[in-house]
């Protein structure tokens, strides 16, 4: 083997070399700076084995004292048959292990549960799971575990398929839960793309102020047939069939669907009210008014700080007449919308809620996570697999959601909205709206 050198500088002084004998080397007698005896049998188990391994086999050979008593009693109804070599989960990897055997006295094997535990494959699923949602991906999930003693790890395919496993099973937990208990009265719908793929996406306001996702359905484009039958399955989980406010962005398949199945836009009959955004309406009026935008800046956005329907009417008649001489094209444009951006006030909500209420934030902001979180996704090889992420990061997004601001004058929120929507009295309700106004 040699002799090993060790080297000691003081200063300047430069002291001759000592070398290790071999005998000293086997013995593992080394010294430290205080020339206390080191153990290097123990530093080197103490490196290489974490202390999680080592708190395993402890567990373990209690499990085995607990069956088998101490080592060399005898009477016990079982007792050690020597060891075998397996495998456990740790640390997201498998681990190779020496395990004790346990025998009854007539021969049969003793299942330690210890051990059984840590083989279950459920742990690794959900480990992936975790792992996944920090953003491991999974090609480089080899790279992104720690690596320790005896690990044979996992390769990228096996991997895959326990992520497969535990995101299949995201789907349904999405798409099938119940949503009654929820008792949603709010909803955002917007649609997003992810390259190739496009979505619609529904998130809920419940009557506690949080939200959640609930539910996606895949389709080209935001038309109405696809809005109607994301409606449709909204409705047979259990979201109500009227009392509901919609907030919109303004896409006509979208209001259409909404037209269609509440009526929306007859107020003697609508069975919800639609509310559309404010951000994304006056995008469309500036890009009409081009230069000339700041001349309808202030006077738009007055009309939904108002205190009332009254002030309201009074500010959009003054908009109106501002447009009309700036640009019909624009002109059009908010008449278009003005029922929907007026109707804000027929809730008489506190400002807060205003906000709120007034814009697709929420659901934009939902979107702009999920982009994130699946932006490493460099290709979606089906259907199945792009709605398994999906799916998976709209639950794990779900739980990042504040319940919103104001949420304490949701009650009188709810109230108001039912008076809006009942048929018996919502024809008497529009006539005194009218005669406010």
């Amino acid at each position: 083997m040699g002799k090993v050198p060790t080297q000691i500088r003081r200063g300047k002084q430069r002291l001759p070399r000592k070398y290790a004998k071999r005998d000293e080397v086997l013995a593992n007698k080394f010294e430290d700076f205080q020339m206390s005896p080191l153990d290097t049998q123990h530093l080197l188990i103490s490196a290489l084995l974490p202390p999680a391994v080592k708190a395993f086999m402890q567990e373990l050979e209690r499990e085995v004292t607990d069956v088998c008593g101490c080592r060399y009693e005898h009477g016990k109804l079982n007792q050690r048959w020597g060891t075998q070599t397996g495998s456990i989960i740790l640390a997201n990897q498998h681990v190779a292990v020496e395990r004790p055997r346990v025998r009854t006295k007539d021969g049969h094997e003793v299942r330690l549960k210890t051990y059984e535990d840590f083989q279950d494959p459920k742990l690794f699923e959900q480990a992936v799971f975790v792992e996944g949602i920090k953003k491991v991906s999974q090609r480089d999930y080899e790279k992104g575990v720690t690596k320790i003693a005896n690990s044979f790890g996992f390769k990228k395919s096996q991997i895959s398929k326990r992520w497969i496993n535990v995101t299949a099973k995201k789907v349904e937990d999405l798409q099938k839960r119940d949503l009654k208990p929820m008792d949603v009265r709010a909803v955002f719908i917007d649609g997003k793309r992810f390259r190739k793929h496009g979505v619609i996406v529904a998130m809920g306001v419940a009557a506690d102020g949080r939200k959640f996702v609930l539910g996606i359905f895949q389709a080209d484009t935001e038309n109405s047939a696809s809005c109607i039958e994301l409606l449709n399955d909204l409705e047979n989980r259990g979201l109500q069939s009227d009392g509901i406010l919609f907030i919109v962005d303004g896409g006509s398949g979208l209001n259409k669907a909404l037209n269609e199945k509440y009526l929306c836009n007859d107020r003697r009959r609508r069975r919800a009210i639609r509310i559309r955004c404010h951000v994304h309406k006056w995008r469309n009026i500036e890009k009409a008014l081009g230069d000339d935008s700041h001349k309808a800046l202030g006077l738009f956005w007055a009309i939904r700080e108002a205190t009332d329907m009254s002030e309201a009417k009074v500010l959009s008649d003054r908009l109106e007449s501002v447009l009309r001489d700036l640009n019909l094209s624009a002109l059009e444009s908010y008449r278009e919308a003005k029922d929907d951006l007026l109707v804000i006030h027929e809730l008489k909500l506190s400002m807060s809620l205003k906000k709120f209420f007034s814009t697709t934030n929420p659901i934009e902001s939902l979107n702009s996570l999920l982009e994130e979180d699946m932006r490493r996704v460099k290709r979606w090889r089906d259907s199945e697999h792009f709605q398994r992420w999906l799916a998976t990061y709209c639950l794990a997004s779900e739980k990042k959601m504040r319940r919103i601001r104001g949420h304490a004058s949701l009650p009188g929120l709810w109230v108001k909205l039912r008076s809006l929507t009942e048929h018996d009295n919502n024809e008497a309700a529009v006539d005194a709206q009218d005669n406010v106004a």
